[in-house]
Order: structure tokens, then C-alpha cells, then sequence
């Protein structure tokens, strides 16, 4: 029997993590998927981990290529799965048991194109979890509710990017182009297969388990590599929405608000010497300029959004709302 969903567990030296992942795939409730486990060069004991649960579930299989980073196992496994749907679990996170069987119901049910769900984020300290919505508190997204207007699929652009508890339909992500040797590419793959979806809908159950606090991950990394990642994320998103013929106003408005977090996570590193990461980032709000319409047409019309916005996209004042918006943060 052809299976139904793919699991993509990208796996870079994690031996201490990636059997509690592979365990709660191999406890799924929902039978008819296949997990590609794909080792992208790791120097650790994490193929051997790998290769022991392919010879206690034959749904487990094991790739190994060289490291090309997060994007390029992203490139592989979409390019080559066929089965109809995918979903990404990070070989340091987990899954709950009725995850897959929860997310594919409701996407088989309602004939959509992604379910996103919510997750607990733990802390490694004490395995305290904490239950963490994709959804922020200002989105006008309905629970359970079908969207299939090219606004309200837009607006889910604002829902967590990372890839806990996401179903994607294979076909809606397949053309998409990753940056190689960059973390933080789940940014595009959320981002641009927005683009081909038609039917959207959001489940607020915690279906996955995210260890906030691993050393080395995106959300815990402070050093200045990770400015120059988000940066070559962001312009692969760009460089790829600016040729799709379709209205994606929302999708820039994201974008800009991207490029805020971007100056947020920037001001947050200490250590930085020079000017190169920061002027990284002015060139791409640079680029941003010449879409300043089309945000505006459908983002916030508040005075406190609309000063930092013409602050940030004008031609002269650019850096010096920059340098105000990085002081108050």
C-alpha cells in the first residue's frame, strides 16, 4: 500500500535527541506513512540511531548525503516524495501519538491544502511544557474554520512559520527553491506554499512537542551567522513572490514584519563588530521599497505602525528608524 504522508526529519549530529523523535513516529496511532530520515552528513552517532529504528519499522528509511544544511534536505525530500502529503518533524522534537492521524483526518475531511496545528513548547532543565498557539492573538482566523480566499490564506502567513504540527498537500510546495547551507528555510517553505494553497485551516490542539532551549537551534542562537541566514531566507522568499502573478499584498506585508524581527534578533547580539549583518539588512529593506503600496493597502492603519513603516521604508531616513527601532528594543 502506497503510503500517505511523508515524514521529513532532517537530522545534523542530534544522537542525543533523534530516538525520542523517531519513537513517537513509530507510536503513531495513523499506520499508512513512511518516515524519511535524511542524515545530512552528521558526524555523530546519529546514522546508527537512525539505522536501528529502520530495523524495528520497516516505515523508517534512511538517506545520507553530504551537508548542504536545512534547505537542501527540504529540496531533496520534496523534490522526490510522492506521497500526497508531507510533514516536517525536527529530529530534536516529538510528536503526540494522534498527530498525524488528527492532521490528516482533517485535511482528508475537508479537502485542504495545509492544517496547522498548535504545540507545547519543553524546556530541557525540567520537561516543563508549556502550551505554545500558532495563532497571535490579533489574526481574525477562526478554529476549524475553512479558508479558501486568497486573503485569509495570506493572513496565515502570520501563524508560527516554524514546521510543528504542519500538514502540507506535496503538491503545493513542490516548485519552491531553498537556499543551501542556511537554517531557517521552514520560513520559505510556510511562506511560499501559501502561494498554491486553495484550502487553509488552523486546529488549535497541541500536536507536537518543541525543545525551545537546544543549544544551536534558531530560536536559542544568538551568534551573528544567524543574522546572515535570516537574511538569505528572507531574500529567497523575495526573490521568488516577486515573480508569482498572483496578489500576494499580505505576503509583503509578512515579509516587512519579517524584516522587523530580523533588526530585533540583530539588536540582540552583543558581540558584532562590524556593520556587515546590519548592512545586510538595509539592503533588503531596500528591496522591499518598491512594494510600500502594496503593503500599505493592507496593513494596519495605526499611527504607531504607519511612523515606523514610512520610517523604514523612506529612501533618507531608513537606517536612522532602524538604529531607533533596535534602541527601543
Amino acid at each position: 500500500m502506497t503510503a500517505d504522508i511523508t515524514v521529513i526529519v532532517p537530522t545534523y549530529n542530534v544522537e542525543k535527541y533523534i530516538n525520542k523523535c523517531l519513537k513517537s513516529l513509530h507510536n503513531q496511532s495513523f499506520n499508512n506513512f513512511e518516515v524519511w530520515a535524511v542524515n545530512d552528513g552528521s558526524t555523530d552517532n546519529s546514522k546508527n540511531v537512525i539505522k536501528k529504528w529502520c530495523d524495528i519499522d520497516n516505515r523508517i528509511k534512511y538517506i545520507e548525503k553530504e551537508n548542504g544544511g536545512y534547505g537542501s534536505v527540504l529540496q531533496y525530500c520534496i523534490s522526490n516524495i510522492k506521497t500526497k502529503y508531507f510533514l516536517i518533524c525536527d529530529p530534536d522534537d516529538w510528536l503526540d501519538r494522534k498527530a498525524l492521524e488528527t492532521l490528516y483526518n482533517i485535511a482528508e475531511k475537508n479537502n485542504v491544502d495545509m492544517v496547522v496545528g498548535d504545540k507545547f513548547n519543553v524546556y530541557s532543565d525540567d520537561n516543563q511544557q508549556e502550551y505554545s498557539s500558532s495563532k497571535p492573538t490579533f489574526l481574525s482566523i477562526m478554529p476549524d474554520e475553512v479558508y479558501n480566499d486568497d486573503y485569509h490564506i495570506q493572513l496565515f502567513s502570520f501563524l508560527l512559520v516554524s514546521p510543528h504540527a504542519k500538514l502540507y498537500k506535496t503538491e503545493i510546495s513542490k516548485n519552491i527553491i531553498f537556499p543551501q547551507h542556511v537554517s531557517y528555510t521552514d520560513f520559505d517553505l510556510y511562506i511560499l506554499s501559501l502561494i498554491n494553497a486553495k484550502r487553509v485551516c488552523y486546529h488549535p490542539q497541541p500536536l507536537a512537542y518543541y525543545l525551545i532551549d537546544r543549544k544551536g537551534n534558531t530560536t536559542t542562537d544568538k551568534s551573528p551567522k544567524i543574522i546572515d541566514y535570516y537574511c538569505k531566507v528572507w531574500d529567497a522568499a523575495y526573490q521568488q513572490l516577486r515573480k508569482n502573478s498572483k496578489n500576494v499584498d499580505v505576503l509583503w506585508w509578512r515579509m516587512y514584519v519579517e524584516l522587523q524581527l530580523i533588526l530585533a534578533n540583530y539588536a540582540e547580539i552583543k558581540d558584532i563588530s562590524n556593520k556587515q549583518y546590519l548592512n545586510e539588512i538595509y539592503s533588503l529593506i531596500k528591496k522591499l521599497r518598491i512594494y510600500k503600496k502594496n503593503i500599505e493597502r493592507v496593513s494596519p492603519k495605526s499611527l504607531k505602525f504607519r511612523i515606523l513603516f514610512e520610517g523604514l521604508m523612506s529612501k533618507h531616513l531608513y537606517k536612522f528608524f532602524g538604529y531607533i527601532y533596535m534602541k527601543l528594543k
